[in-house]
């Protein structure tokens, strides 16, 4: 261990969040399992100015030095709009990454707290990790109950030992939540064509139907619609702002594969939504965080010869659940991928304790096979 002490640094410079968005570079170099994330693409996340996440909520960003050297990095995330959905009292922490070394990460959780003051003064309690909230990167992986290997396109990854870096400091399990890989086979088709069969004959107004690209705007309106509604009542989900989903619309518009995003209207309303989007996670492995100088060649290189989707997106309007429409659009979904030569679907993330549609998705050949954790601690944390 470095003797050197350990010091807090605010995020106030240029130079300084350079030094945050290449962090992750050091710590993660020539781990075959980390996806560099592309710079621009952090950048935008952290910028206030561009992100409209940022709209109603704050943040301070912090680095922790050991002499010249950067040994860590955290973001201290305070959301209004979560607070008033939920009723509390929440400051979050997240783009948390740290060397094995528990008194940096002490020390960069301890900025947090005393970043919440200052945020929200009547804090209570501290919850991470999210990249910024529930609507992106969500959790920490638990790599002792979860398959090796790189995450799909926007989640988490992390060495076993943050899990400790986090217990350490006083935080405790709060929620998990959980990926689950499904195989592209004839079989769960088979099984899904009959369930959509009886579906279609019990609901003869069902129309199921392909993402439209050409217009883009009007299906982002139902889009909107049934996604702030289907969710509502989920632990953790605050509704994203129009401004929020026309910019994740903007990011993801040039990697959406129609054939992985469905639509269920049902007595002539907007009903379900299936929102898989193709894993160019495998793409930015061979990216290096950058598109230039030959980034975009091996975007363009690569992109067809990804085989993986992951799920994103998954949901009912309530008045029309339990009438089998997920069952629906998962069959057209992956009728589509068994077609299109793909080896496997990822369901994330879903709640730990979703067991309707866990056990669903089991029935279909699906299982869980990764586990993201959120910790919490109370504030004022109790050192004694």
């Amino acid at each position: 261990m470095n003797q050197k002490t350990v010091e807090i640094v605010a995020v106030t410079s240029r130079r300084q969040l350079k030094d945050f968005v290449e962090l992750p570079f050091r710590i993660y170099a020539g781990d075959p399992n980390w996806v560099p994330p592309l710079r621009m693409e952090v950048r935008w996340m952290l910028d206030s100015r561009k992100n409209p996440f940022w709209l109603h909520a704050q943040r301070d960003l912090f680095l922790c030095k050991r002499g010249s050297r950067t040994v860590g990095r955290i973001a201290s995330i305070a959301d209004p709009l979560h607070n008033a959905t939920h009723r509390e009292k929440t400051v979050f922490f997240g783009f948390f990454e740290c060397e094995n070394d528990p008194e940096a990460a002490r020390a960069l959780l301890a900025a947090v707290e005393t970043s919440a003051r200052r945020l929200l003064p009547d804090c209570d309690r501290l919850r991470g990790p999210l990249n910024p909230s529930m609507n992106d990167e969500v959790g920490a992986l638990v790599p002792e109950v979860s398959v090796p290997g790189p995450p799909m396109i926007m989640m988490t990854y992390n060495p076993a030992y943050y899990i400790e870096l986090f217990a350490a400091a006083g935080f405790q399990k709060e929620k998990d939540v959980v990926a689950i890989q499904a195989p592209v086979t004839a079989d769960p088709l088979k099984r899904l064509t009959r369930i959509t069969e009886k579906v279609r004959r019990r609901e003869p107004t069902l129309v199921t139907r392909m993402i439209d690209m050409q217009r883009f705007p009007e299906e982002l309106k139902v889009v909107k619609h049934i996604y702030n509604t289907a969710w509502e009542k989920n632990w953790g989900f605050v509704p994203m702002t129009s401004e929020e989903i026309d910019a994740m619309a903007s990011k993801l518009k040039d990697v959406i594969n129609p054939d992985y995003v469905w639509f269920a209207e049902l007595e002539g309303k907007p009903a379900a939504f299936l929102l898989g989007v193709p894993d160019f996670n495998q793409v930015l492995l061979k990216m290096k965080g950058s598109l230039l100088p030959f980034g975009w060649l091996t975007f363009l290189r690569e992109r067809k010869k990804v085989d993986h989707v992951r799920v994103m997106a998954f949901g009912v309007v309530p008045e029309f659940r339990r009438r089998g429409l997920d069952a629906v659009l998962y069959c057209e979904s992956l009728g589509r991928g068994v077609k299109n030569g793909l080896k496997s679907m990822e369901f994330s993330w879903m709640l730990e304790d979703n067991l309707a549609i866990l056990r669903d998705l089991e029935v279909l050949g699906g299982s869980v096979y990764r586990t993201y954790r959120l910790f919490s601690r109370q504030v004022p944390f109790n050192r004694d």
